[in-house]
């Protein structure tokens, strides 16, 4: 779902992030919100066992938390696995759905809030593969559509044809930016959970500077740097830090 400048932290680690490091840390400023709001350090919450959801069988785990209920404001954060530990290759701001989140299993079609949970990230899509090893679909001008009309069979899935009103028009929305670059988030559809109708659709993350319908915005550079590292089955965590984080 769609919907400054930033700041953008990256950290030395193994090789994953050699050539993103030099493309993320150009010198823009935060947002005073994200430096208030970061209370969690989420790698090493990982590493600790102290995350609500667990990694599965993830190399590289992307956080995006929120303070509280109703911020739309967030800090993403992406921790790779190194041995037993966690460690985290990037921090940056980001947003998320205009009405903050919504309470774990609460989200619905519509609602303008991002769901809760740990989802696994598997397909990605935009205007040209940036590096991922993620399988990618490059959009073409027209025709590339996402269903959220609730009760059709495409619900909550890619087809190709005529959007209908209500589904994302994903070659319009690329032409306009959020989906120039774009990671698909299984919420509500496989291989995570069947699709449920009108539990909500079309959540990615993408590129963005502010809120969103439901999705996770941030940057470009910053969504390519990510995108270089993931592998299927890397996963997000998104939420509360109450919802995510045990004390």
């Amino acid at each position: 779902m769609r919907s400054g400048a930033m700041r953008v932290t990256v950290l030395s680690s193994a090789a994953a992030l050699s050539s993103a490091a030099v493309l993320v840390a150009a010198g823009v400023h935060a947002p005073q919100a994200f430096a208030r709001e970061r209370v969690e350090d989420p790698c090493r919450a990982l590493g600790q066992g102290k995350t609500r959801y667990e990694p599965g069988a993830a190399r590289h785990v992307v956080f995006a938390v929120a303070a509280r209920y109703g911020t739309t404001e967030v800090a993403v954060t992406e921790c790779v696995r190194a041995g037993r530990s966690w460690k985290t290759l990037l921090t940056a701001p980001g947003h998320v759905g205009r009405n903050g989140y919504a309470e774990p299993g609460a989200k619905r079609e519509g609602d303008g809030r991002s769901p809760t949970g740990s989802y696994s990230l598997t397909q990605a899509f935009g205007e040209g593969d940036p590096g991922t090893r993620l399988p990618y679909r490059t959009l073409r001008e027209s025709g590339d559509c996402w269903g959220s009309t609730i009760g059709d069979r495409r619900y909550n899935r890619y087809y190709r044809g005529t959007c209908l009103p209500a589904d994302e028009n994903l070659s319009k929305i690329m032409r306009d930016g959020p989906y120039r670059q774009a990671v698909v988030i299984n919420y509500n559809r496989p291989p995570d959970s069947p699709v449920v109708q009108g539990n909500g659709s079309a959540i990615f993350m993408h590129v963005g500077a502010g809120r969103t319908a439901g999705c996770v915005s941030m940057e470009r550079s910053v969504l390519e740097a990510v995108m270089r590292t993931l592998r299927p089955h890397d996963r997000i965590m998104m939420g509360t830090s109450q919802a995510l984080f045990r004390p």
